[in-house]
């Protein structure tokens, strides 16, 4: 689809990886750690491309929290914390996955041949 300049942004893909995506919600976090639906509403809010086709893409964050060992599920603590589902945080040992992210640079990296 064409697009106008001003809705440039909604119609192109941004240049992060979703394994940055969920690094990018997980950081924005008061206590580093967030609901899945909280990663979804961060992307949603931070990047217009995907407020559409959230099928497929929500799919592949689920993906990548459950096959990613520096993603961990941290349980909510009984009493103060209302709501469903887990949270997710970064494992033991995987804050410095940061660092691959050179000075908050979140995109993709070009392939090497």
């Amino acid at each position: 689809p064409t697009c106008s300049s001003d809705e440039e942004k909604k119609c192109t893909r941004p240049a992060y990886s979703y394994i940055a995506l969920i690094a990018m919600a997980i950081q924005q976090s008061p206590s580093n750690k967030v609901t899945l639906s909280g990663i979804y509403d961060f992307i949603m809010k931070k990047f217009p491309y995907y407020r559409s086709n959230q099928r497929a893409w929500q799919n592949s964050i689920r993906h990548n929290l459950s096959l990613n060992s520096c993603f961990v599920k941290v349980p909510r603590t009984e009493g103060n914390e209302k709501g469903k589902g887990n949270y997710w945080s970064f494992a033991t040992g995987c804050e410095s996955m940061l660092d691959l992210f050179e000075n908050g640079n979140y995109r993709r990296r070009r392939r090497r041949r």
